[in-house]
């Protein structure tokens, strides 16, 4: 039989056959360990059933991956939701941007859901659209709570296996539980005392939507490395630079202060928002440091 897997916890592996809708809960074949192979969550797998009565099977192969994450650690994703709020806890737009890189980075298909919209203000909104005008990002405002912007974000997943991440707190298994009609996943508030989310999610679970669309629920996180790039490369995961970049006066301009640079006139013209420009700064010298090391 083949299936998905759904879960991994405590050396099992929980597969879903979507034509009978049943979770088989699985161990993998001696031969995996023997030679270090690991199945991850969103991994399509063959598996024989050794208990029918108890629903429980064996993994006998795996197939090849079209995509795999270390963090969160799953497989054949090709879109992520990366969920923030604007309040409570309140957006870190530093935290989002090194994330977009290194989705982008990993093949995905980034798409930043603004959880919450019950507590923003119409400025509020607009300092988010504006933050990122240009960068091609879609964007969908979303309020679990008052049941807005679900079907936007189901219209958008339809078809897909995603992940979704985003900082502890955010509403990553509040929206889940609204797309599904369930309350399958465990949710929790913001500490007043500190205004960070709470961790609900202990592990890495897919929750199926819909024929075809899974969607990856995973702990929160409140930091992020860059993936391994030179500084140059950076330019590459700012998409609001496309346009200008060409335009630069030297070829290989990496916009910090060559003269005659388009982007960084497109900064000062308001063409491209100051605080993208400024996150973009701070991770090229962040990298350019790091790359420093590594030759030394």
């Amino acid at each position: 039989m083949t299936g998905r897997i759904v879960k991994a916890l405590s050396g099992f592996y929980y597969v879903y056959e979507e034509k009978s809708d049943t979770v088989y809960s699985c161990r993998a074949r001696g031969l995996f360990r023997k030679k270090d192979l690991h199945p991850l969550v969103g991994d399509l797998v063959t598996f024989e059933i050794t208990h029918h009565k108890d629903k429980e099977g064996q993994i006998v192969s795996v197939f090849d991956r079209k995509s795999c994450l270390s963090r969160p650690p799953v497989a054949n994703c090709d879109m992520a939701l990366l969920v923030t709020s604007v309040h409570r806890p309140d957006i870190n737009t530093d935290l989002i941007d090194r994330y977009l890189i290194l989705l982008d980075h990993s093949g995905l298909i980034p798409v930043l859901i603004l959880q919450k919209s019950d507590l923003n203000s119409t400025e509020d909104q607009e300092r988010i659209i504006e933050n990122y005008k240009g960068s091609g990002y879609r964007m969908i405002f979303v309020s679990a709570l008052e049941r807005k912007g679900l079907e936007e974000v189901r219209d958008t997943v339809r078809g897909h296996i995603s992940t979704v991440a985003g900082p502890s707190g955010a509403g990553k298994s509040t929206l889940l539980n609204a797309l599904t009609g369930r309350d399958i996943l465990k949710t929790s508030s913001v500490s007043d005392h500190t205004g960070r989310g709470k961790q609900t999610t202990r592990h890495t679970e897919l929750v199926h939507i819909d024929e075809g669309t899974y969607i990856c629920d995973t702990p929160g996180f409140s930091s992020v490395n860059l993936p391994r790039l030179k500084e140059t490369e950076l330019t590459q995961y700012f998409p609001e630079f496309d346009g200008y970049s060409g335009q630069c006066r030297f070829r290989g301009c990496v916009h910090v202060s060559e003269p005659s640079c388009r982007v960084r006139e497109a900064v000062e013209n308001g063409e491209i928002s100051v605080g993208r420009y400024q996150s973009y700064l701070r991770m090229y010298n962040e990298l350019k440091e790091i790359n420093k090391r590594s030759y030394q």
